[in-house]
């Protein structure tokens, strides 16, 4: 009688345990659109207060972002409530930081850390804002830092260009004179949208002043991240060296004092990482398979010269 006592007891246990409902699911959350772009997100809103998570929409294939390293990212933000676009997040806008917790934030830097350039993330993050609890959806395109093309075989007489594993550019000087009109070689010619007028461009670069020899500055030093420019605010060979060059590529750019500073020629190796603004969104190469902009001097305001009382000089690492 015991036995048949407990085992009954035993079955309604069961019972009791296999009926319950499973917890409940984080609603089915739609992203489409070229990498790079703005995405499209499809959900039917409001959606419900769930635990933070996150999906690989798309795998990329860059190198495996790590803590303290630089990072280019792309994060557009939608409400979770009316499914309608956060503005006050920078819809689109590239953003360059350093991966940590005080650049990216606390939440975002485990998301990050480990994640491989080329990738699309979707984030479902809840957010309490004004004593009010929501839902919040983010995707997040994780930006190549250095370029990625087909070799291009630049013409003799050059400045010759050797890169290190991390992409580090380092220039060498041909004997002789500098031309005297604007040089524009491509080295890699990437495979995303063209550069159009109007927009910014976010680049790494490293330049030296054909006279000296030296290096004058690059993003490349440590402690720096690539830079986004505003193309129409750059000097005149600058700004044309880079128009029409195409998202991915790696160009040689040899500028004569006329277009330039006025002083030195100045010799650049220019990464194009990523494009934003003008008529439209660009949309940079695709992968197989806000924070304002940088604020510190454009390339080529660089000089190795002192800068005045009240301006920041560009270190000469």
């Amino acid at each position: 009688m015991l036995a048949a006592w407990f085992a009954a007891v035993l079955l309604v246990l069961l019972t009791a345990c296999t009926s319950e409902e499973p917890p409940e699911e984080a609603p089915e959350v739609g992203v489409s659109g070229a990498f790079g772009s703005v995405p499209v997100v499809t959900f039917t809103p409001p959606l419900p207060l769930t635990e933070s998570s996150v999906e690989t929409i798309i795998e990329g294939d860059g190198r495996e972002l790590a803590a303290d390293e630089p990072v280019v990212l792309t994060l557009t933000a939608y409400d979770g409530d009316d499914g309608g676009l956060v503005e006050n997040r920078g819809v689109g806008e590239v953003r360059t930081l350093t991966l940590t917790p005080e650049d990216v934030g606390a939440d975002l830097y485990p998301v990050l850390v480990g994640a491989r350039e080329g990738s699309r993330l979707l984030v479902r993050q809840p957010v309490e804002e004004a004593g009010t609890d929501r839902m919040l959806v983010l995707v997040i395109d994780v930006r190549y830092t250095t370029a990625r093309g087909e070799p291009v075989k630049p013409a003799e007489g050059l400045p010759t260009v050797t890169v290190a594993e991390d992409g580090t550019p380092t220039i060498t000087l041909p004997e002789g004179d500098p031309p005297d009109q604007l040089v524009v070689q491509p080295l890699l010619r990437g495979d995303g949208g063209q550069v159009r007028p109007g927009q910014d461009v976010t680049v790494q670069y490293a330049g030296v002043a054909w006279e000296s020899g030296e290096l004058y500055d690059s993003t490349w030093a440590a402690g720096k991240v690539p830079r986004t420019l505003v193309l129409g605010d750059t000097i005149p060979g600058l700004r044309d060296g880079l128009l029409d060059q195409t998202v991915g590529s790696q160009v040689l750019l040899v500028i004569p004092p006329a277009q330039a500073r006025g002083t030195d020629t100045l010799v650049l190796v220019v990464d194009v990482l990523a494009t934003s603004g003008g008529d439209t969104d660009s949309v940079v190469e695709n992968p197989p398979g806000s924070a304002g902009k940088d604020t510190t001097p454009d390339p080529s305001e660089s000089e190795p010269t002192p800068a005045p009382a009240d301006t920041e000089a560009t270190p000469l690492d």
